[in-house]
């Protein structure tokens, strides 16, 4: 039900004294009440347009050497590796990536292109190299000659010489490092905008644009940071900030190199080498305080908000963590019951060659599962341990670390058992709806899916949360996220509405068995859970004992029939997410045929009705079956749009179904005839709207996520995630 994401991570980078502010002293930063209020001079200079640039070298193709370097990664664990090598890099806003290799011998390197996992060569080598806000790529070589490229034509057009730094201001305009002092000493800075140059006040050996557009007075008097101005480190390492009024602001600390942000701070590469490079922190700018060192690199970059490193060993590497970007997890506890617990279970979200599972603690730190924390139980095959739950008391807020595949598990009235396979730690994940002897089937427990990783695409945190109730429903919760992506949204059930949706199920003849008559441990609170369909269908076919069963295996016959009856004559369209649109109709042997100009026909024998609710079993395998790849994938998505539309009974009241946002869902038909999947339809009535689901978003069944009714939420960039367990 949860899409999930891969991903990429630097390597330790260290740092001199810092001047102010920051405490952490062990970590290089030396605080101090103030810093000195010097205004960086402005040196005598020619300007670079009166230099001529020295030709741009334009090398053979040499592909890029795409191994990764993890003994590079030393630094903290959410770096995340890119598979190549360099010695300098530099982000664009689009999620790609300009390096410069480790070849050829000399200071001039060839250039790269990352995009989407492909490197691409550009026609010319540098030694630095900056990316515009509409990414175009500017860069020096190492006769001092500044270059504009044109991707189109993979060509560099000169704009100056005598160049030894480079940025680009987020209204695009170009700033240089150009001549007037001695070679590696401080010089002038140049400013290119409508193809002439000025010269900027002040003096630097490093400069860095700011794109950010909020603007923050410094403690102790330091000035004001206003959009649209300038980064300089100068060559004593000290760091100031110069205005477009040309009013200079100075920072705290000392660096040797700086890469701002769009989102209230910047990066800072240490004054001072260590064994692994310079030592990377970030400077907050709204607490006006450094962070604990990030790692260590010899060369940073951001897209304004992720991260970019180059290792010792030239190893490539990005987060999108600083001091500022962690996802918080609150969980509120309204049900009234105590005690009441959470346990955190997943995969490790920044290595995917990472098989072990994973606890997280109340302080937010991932832990591996560990055999001394389990007490061995069915002959020593298995072990369970409670001690993976945080209590509740009455809440808890807490840092959630990258993880995958995960699961938050909620516990009421007793302690959420975990158990691990002992022979190799893998987790036995509770089976509270098939196994009457599972650990945790007398406990009032239920779980929320999610998925917490860097998107490899677009190198932001991406987080996937689904408040699913495809199992079961046990405990009502609401949950809320927030991001930058989609602000604030939130699933989930209504408050006091347990009882309702469970006596709603409890007065049908069919849905009734669902539910388990059972007194929860450590509580008072009976039905103990009421289980899905598909589950109880499950229950059935296998004949698991003391666990519901559905009994009426012809429920949706009739209605099936008639919907093959009905398409006879008429023409059901599917529009898919990204397989073109299919029309159908039913033949003389009572196929339903789907058809595409171009592709081949999927054919639809009359399905059981166990096959259509549950969209499995023949009504995959016969459609679907000898398929694969792109064929394959169509198929099952047609598959779940018939399924959806039978589920919620209205493919006789609407002849189109649909998954692709051009062509919006008209949900007016879901659950208003009978049959229908009662289940899924109290589940909607009794959760919370949503823009896509105005009727409540809910996962009744596999398939809910057809036209966006289910109760997944997603964010690129969240900040806040917010679990509230509701009055019953």
């Amino acid at each position: 039900m949860i899409a999930f994401v891969r991903k990429y991570a630097p390597r330790a980078l260290g740092f001199a004294a810092f001047v102010a502010l920051a405490a952490c002293s062990s970590h290089g930063i030396a605080p101090t009440s103030s810093g000195p209020k010097v205004i960086p001079m402005t040196p005598t200079s020619v300007s670079p347009g009166k230099i001529q640039a020295p030709p741009m070298a334009k090398p053979a193709i040499v592909p890029m050497d795409t191994n990764v370097k993890p003994n590079d990664a030393i630094g903290s664990p959410f770096w995340q590796p890119i598979p190549g090598t360099g010695s300098f890099a530099a982000a664009g806003t689009d999620g790609s990536l300009w390096v410069l290799s480790d070849q050829p011998a000399g200071s001039d390197k060839f250039i790269y292109h990352f995009v989407n996992g492909v490197w691409t060569q550009a026609a010319g080598t540098a030694t630095r190299l900056a990316v515009g806000p509409n990414n175009t790529l500017y860069a020096i070589n190492s006769g001092g000659g500044a270059y504009q490229y044109n991707s189109g034509t993979n060509t560099f057009t000169p704009l100056g010489g005598g160049c030894s730094d480079i940025t680009v201001a987020s209204d695009g305009s170009v700033y240089v490092l150009s001549n007037g002092n001695a070679p590696g000493s401080d010089q002038a800075i140049w400013h290119y905008i409508n193809g002439g140059w000025t010269q900027a006040a002040g003096s630097g050996v490093r400069i860095a644009g700011n794109w950010d557009p909020q603007t923050y007075t410094l403690n102790n008097g330091g000035g004001t940071i206003a959009a649209g101005g300038l980064y300089i480190v100068n060559s004593l390492g000290a760091i100031y900030y110069e205005n477009t009024s040309q009013a200079f602001a100075l920072l705290p600390g000392q660096a040797s190199s700086i890469a701002p942000t769009s989102s209230s701070g910047l990066y800072v590469l240490g004054a001072t080498a260590g064994s692994g490079g310079y030592p990377i922190f970030y400077f907050d700018l709204d607490a006006q305080s450094y962070g604990s060192p990030l790692g260590s690199a010899v060369n940073i970059s951001t897209d304004t908000i992720n991260l970019y490193a180059v290792g010792t060993a030239g190893g490539l590497y990005y987060t999108n963590r600083n001091s500022k970007d962690t996802l918080t997890l609150r969980v509120v506890n309204n049900s009234g019951i105590t005690p009441a617990y959470v346990t955190i279970i997943g995969l490790n979200g920044t290595d995917n060659t990472d098989t072990s599972r994973y606890h997280v603690t109340a302080s937010g730190q991932a832990v591996k599962f560990a055999s001394g924390d389990f007490t061995s139980i069915n002959g020593g095959a298995q072990g369970t341990t409670t001690s993976y739950n945080i209590p509740l008391s009455p809440g808890l807020t807490m840092p959630l670390p990258y993880l995958k595949s995960a699961r938050i598990f909620i516990s009421l009235g007793a302690p959420f058992i975990t158990v691990a396979n002992l022979s190799d730690l893998s987790w036995a994940s509770p089976d509270d709806w098939g196994t009457a002897t599972d650990p945790n089937f007398n406990i009032l427990n239920d779980f929320i899916e999610f998925n917490y990783q860097i998107n490899p695409d677009t190198h932001r945190s991406q987080l996937f949360a689904n408040l699913t109730q495809v199992d079961m429903l046990s405990i009502p919760m609401q949950q809320i996220v927030t991001g930058s992506t989609h602000g604030t949204q939130t699933t989930g059930i209504q408050p006091n509405s347990r009882a309702a949706i469970m006596n709603a199920l409890l007065a049908d003849p069919n849905f009734s068995v669902l539910v388990i008559n059972k007194t929860a441990t450590g509580t008072s609170v009976s039905p103990l859970r009421a289980i899905s369909v598909k589950h109880a269908l499950y229950n059935t076919d296998h004949s698991l004992p003391n666990v519901p069963h559905w009994a009426n295996m012809s429920y949706f016959d009739n209605y099936i029939s008639a919907v093959w009856t009905f398409y006879k004559s008429h023409t059901l369209t599917l529009y898919t997410s990204g397989f073109g649109t299919y029309t159908g109709t039913v033949n003389s042997a009572n196929q339903f045929v789907f058809s595409q100009a171009g592709k081949p026909d999927v054919v639809f024998p009359v399905p059981t009705s166990e096959d259509a609710l549950t969209g499995t079993g023949q009504m995959v395998s016969l459609p679907c079956g000898g398929w694969s790849g792109v064929l394959f994938d169509a198929c099952k998505e047609l598959v779940s749009m018939l399924s959806a539309g039978i589920n919620r009974s209205s493919l006789l009241l609407d002849q189109s179904v649909s998954r692709n946002a051009s062509h919006p869902c008209n949900l007016a038909p879901f659950y208003t005839t009978t049959p229908t999947n009662l289940y899924s339809q109290i589940l909607h009535k009794y959760s919370a709207p949503t823009v896509q689901a105005p009727g409540g978003a809910a996962y009744g069944f596999d398939y809910d996520d057809v036209c966006d009714q289910s109760s997944t939420l997603a964010d690129d960039s969240p900040t806040a995630w917010s679990i509230t367990i509701e009055p019953f």
